[in-house]
């Protein structure tokens, strides 16, 4: 590649979440990920596995530890501090106290939806985000029912200056045939911002795959708008910079 890779969304902390149980496989990510041409990774850990059973110094404190093995042992990868938050009613107070991250400390934040077929609290929480000027970015709609079932919702967030990260699996089916469907119109309509691989191991269902996301998504959108997704935009991210994004499109039924 003669571009870097930036991957946003990725649990490669050990001993955190549901991502790797061991040190080793958290180095074997970086590995591989590094092989792929990754420059920046962003650990992600959900923000209730790190409030309930750790802390963000904990967090904070292993992020040191793991940039200081990988530099230990050659490899050039950075890596970052965000987190995965889940949206609901205290979202905005875990903000203002720091208990919920933004991506390496910028002004944009990591949200999943909550997992039901529709919410009360979507717009009114991500407005109010907004509002304190952080800008949201929503963990892999493609796999949320509540887009699935409602596009035009999806529609309406990043017509308000919303963005999104889809999943380097999704796009080549590992989420089955219905949300690969799902995520190809999703591309199509310039509903998707960010490429992100969303690993939580080294093998298996969830791997660092984010290189092979940009090619699938090359193929349906072509290597431009795929080069935007692993690159141009999540480098602007990391920058803290504004995001040049194409208006987005209804997706039509």
């Amino acid at each position: 590649m003669n571009f870097p890779l930036f991957d946003l969304h990725n649990h490669l902390l050990p001993l955190i979440d549901d991502g790797p149980n061991s040190m080793d496989e958290t180095i074997k990510i970086v590995e591989l990920s590094e092989m792929q041409g990754v420059r920046t990774i962003i650990a992600t850990p959900h923000k209730k596995d790190v409030n309930e059973l750790h802390s963000i110094e904990f967090v904070r404190d292993l992020l040191k530890k793991v940039n200081q093995i990988c530099k230990s042992r050659g490899y050039s990868i950075s890596l970052k501090l965000g987190m995965e938050n889940h949206l609901d009613s205290r979202l905005l107070d875990d903000i203002k106290a720091g208990k919920a991250l933004p991506m390496g400390d910028s002004k944009y934040i990591l949200l999943e939806m909550p997992y039901d077929r529709k919410s009360n609290l979507v717009e009114d929480v991500l407005g109010q985000i907004q509002k304190i000027g952080l800008i949201p970015i929503i963990a892999h709609p493609e796999r949320m029912e509540l887009f699935q079932y409602d596009p035009g919702l999806l529609f309406n967030l990043v017509d308000e200056g919303m963005l999104t990260q889809i999943t380097a699996s999704s796009v080549y089916g590992k989420f089955g045939d219905e949300v690969q469907r799902f995520t190809e119109q999703i591309l199509r309509c310039n509903l998707g911002h960010i490429l992100a691989s969303d690993a939580h191991m080294s093998t298996g269902p969830r791997p660092p795959d984010l290189l092979k996301g940009y090619f699938e998504v090359s193929k349906i959108v072509g290597r431009d708008a795929a080069k935007d997704m692993v690159s141009t935009l999540p480098g602007a991210i990391l920058e803290n910079n504004a995001l040049d994004i194409k208006p987005p499109i209804l997706i039509k039924d």
